[in-house]
């Protein structure tokens, strides 16, 4: 009898962790569906699907999901017009050299109604708050570049959701955007609006060093500094068990790391930092590589 009621009790934990993880899809396809039922009102039979971009009007990998599954909910709702996907739309931008990137502009608009006979652009915003990914969605004249239908949603956060944005979704449903929050095990990437908001501009990223073992390690890395044009910095510092420590500010190209543990370091290596870097001693190190800075992202390198 305890067996029966602790196995239906795992199918409902199971069920319902299947139900959260299906919200935001389930969200997705309803604020398809919310426009196809206005677009249908307004008899416009060919649509352009232009995608989902950041506030700042950044293309992420976060907005072409949105915008894949968008396209998909949206073509299925609607059954009295066509839709042309991002990817077909993309080629088309490129062979008659039209603006791709962030927003939709007025004049652009009004040249896909031209190309390509479409009657609406859909286009869109998201923002990520704390448990939900704000979507809002709007839907262009392509003769008078005037929005004429729009709507907003909020789509819960899921696993798969949270892989995009490089976060974590723990048991306690907490979620771990950045340092400005304690780091979660295992966490490689953190929300990107925890850099330095000038990150765009100087093309800069930063890397995070995490100890998961439980002996103390030294890092050295190898970098360039956004404010040093040409020539590389030596960073170094110690790393406790399961401590993190960053380097900020590194320009948007591959940085070097040495690592090696204290008493290695202290006897093999002679405790001199310029020597982790050099070839000869490689083989006292713990881990060595690369890792690829990119712009206004933070990425957490882990230990092991």
């Amino acid at each position: 009898m305890k067996r029966i009621m602790l196995l239906n009790f795992i199918f409902i934990i199971c069920n319902f962790s299947n139900l959260y993880a299906q919200d935001f899809d389930i969200e997705l396809k309803k604020l398809a569906e919310t426009i196809a039922a206005k677009l249908n009102g307004k008899e416009k039979k060919k649509i352009a699907v232009w995608g989902f971009v950041t506030e700042n009007g950044e293309r992420t990998s976060l907005g072409n999901y949105i915008t894949e599954d968008f396209s998909i909910y949206i073509t299925n709702a609607g059954e009295q017009f066509e839709v042309i996907d991002r990817n077909h739309l993309d080629t088309l931008l490129k062979e008659h050299k039209l603006n791709s990137e962030g927003y939709i502009d007025d004049a652009t608009a009004k040249k896909l109604g031209k190309i390509i006979a479409v009657d609406a652009v859909i286009t869109g915003t998201y923002s990520v708050l704390d448990k939900n990914i704000k979507v809002r969605v709007k839907v262009l004249d392509t003769e008078t570049a005037l929005q004429f239908a729009a709507a907003i949603s909020k789509l819960a956060i899921n696993e798969d959701v949270a892989s995009y944005l490089g976060v974590n979704v723990n048991g306690s449903n907490t979620k771990n955007k950045g340092f400005n929050r304690p780091l979660a095990s295992g966490e490689s990437v953190n929300n990107p609006e925890t850099v330095d908001p000038k990150c765009r501009e100087g093309k800069f990223g930063d890397l995070c060093f995490y100890n998961s073992t439980n002996k103390k390690v030294i890092v050295v890395v190898k970098c360039h500094i956004s404010k040093n044009t040409f020539n590389p910095t030596i960073k170094n510092f110690f790393l406790q068990p399961k401590e993190t420590k960053c380097v900020y500010g590194l320009k948007s190209i591959e940085s070097q790391f040495f690592i090696a543990t204290w008493t290695k370091f202290n006897k093999e290596i002679r405790g001199n930092v310029r020597y982790l870097t050099n070839d000869r001693y490689r083989k006292y190190l713990k881990d060595f590589g690369e890792l690829k800075v990119e712009t206004c992202k933070s990425k957490t390198y882990t230990i092991k």
